[in-house]
């Protein structure tokens, strides 16, 4: 019986595609039980949210086999520190340090590479005869954040784009060099972008832990592109397909995930952020209390987003 093994974070395990299932917030409408249903094989669905590269090879590379005819993997950005980032950059103006971005990259550019190679040496010696793809991350953004608690700036946004860019890059490299397959999803995404019409990848969501992750039909995205590359060449030695074979779940997590947080406008570091930009704190901090109300307080929404882009040096 083959056995298609899905690897990775949260991007892996279907966050934001569907309900989850467990502590790992795996999803039966995550990418890899489309691909497991196109190829009619068997799936070990090892991917688990909030999983580094170091974590996929401690928790997940141990469910590979010799049965193992397909691997797909997705990680990085848990290294890169994805939830700290897209919490920071989400911030007003007059709190926001995007310098945490420099951070990350710095990790990409400096120690990703050396972990990938890591990883992917583990998975070749446990699935010597494996067809594995490494599938990519998107850009989020189009350059609208629609989202009205949440402030992404357009050269934020623009930022994250960037680093999107560079994540591909290192990922491409890194899974040539193990003799892999990459599969970059970024085209595939253009015009479904956070706020695009229509939304492949979520905004700000709830619950949180769903917040910029491909939606069901971001999955399907996935899907497609993960399935297709598999089936790209000559059959892998001993696949053979039948409908209908079962999900098998890597183990779940026991300590909890990252989760990207909405600003809160009325901390001391948003009203200290306030005076320091010459803002007045007291009304800041009226404001923040005005959109904490059950169904939030448009008007104080918008004068929030007045005050940003007047930090900003917008009109």
């Amino acid at each position: 019986m083959s056995v298609y093994a899905a690897l990775g974070d949260s991007y892996a395990a279907g966050v934001g595609a569907g309900p989850s299932t467990d502590s790992c917030w795996r999803s039966t409408a995550g990418y890899p039980v489309l691909v497991g249903q196109a190829l009619e094989v068997s799936v070990y669905y090892g991917a688990c949210t909030g999983a580094t590269v170091a974590d996929v090879e401690k928790d997940q590379v141990g469910g590979l086999g010799h049965q193992t005819a397909y691997v797909s993997i997705t990680v990085g950005g848990d290294d890169l520190d994805f939830t700290k980032v897209m919490t920071e950059f989400a911030l007003p103006a007059w709190m926001a340090d995007d310098s945490v971005l420099d951070t990350s990259l710095r990790t990409l550019h400096e120690q990703l590479p050396g972990r990938y190679a890591d990883l992917f040496e583990k998975v070749r010696a446990r699935a010597p005869h494996a067809r594995v793809v490494v599938a990519g991350y998107p850009r989020l953004f189009d350059g609208v954040d629609c989202n009205p608690l949440t402030f992404f700036s357009v050269s934020e946004m623009a930022r994250l784009n960037d680093a999107a860019d560079q994540v591909a890059q290192v990922m491409r490299e890194s899974t040539d060099k193990a003799g892999f397959q990459f599969v970059d999803v970024r085209d595939e995404f253009v015009g479904h972008a956070v706020c695009d019409d229509p939304e492949w990848i979520r905004g700000a969501s709830w619950p949180l832990e769903v917040s910029f992750h491909p939606n069901e039909s971001g999955a399907a995205a996935y899907g497609r592109l993960v399935t297709a590359a598999f089936r790209t060449g000559a059959p892998v030695k001993g696949a053979a397909g039948s409908a209908g074979l079962p999900v098998e779940c890597g183990p779940c997590r026991t300590t909890p995930a990252p989760r990207f947080r909405l600003p809160d406008i009325t901390s001391q570091r948003s009203l200290q952020g306030a005076r320091r930009c010459g803002l007045d704190p007291n009304e800041v901090a009226h404001l923040g209390i005005r959109i904490k109300d059950p169904g939030g307080d448009p008007a104080a929404l918008a004068r929030l987003h007045e005050l940003d882009r007047q930090v900003l040096g917008g009109t």
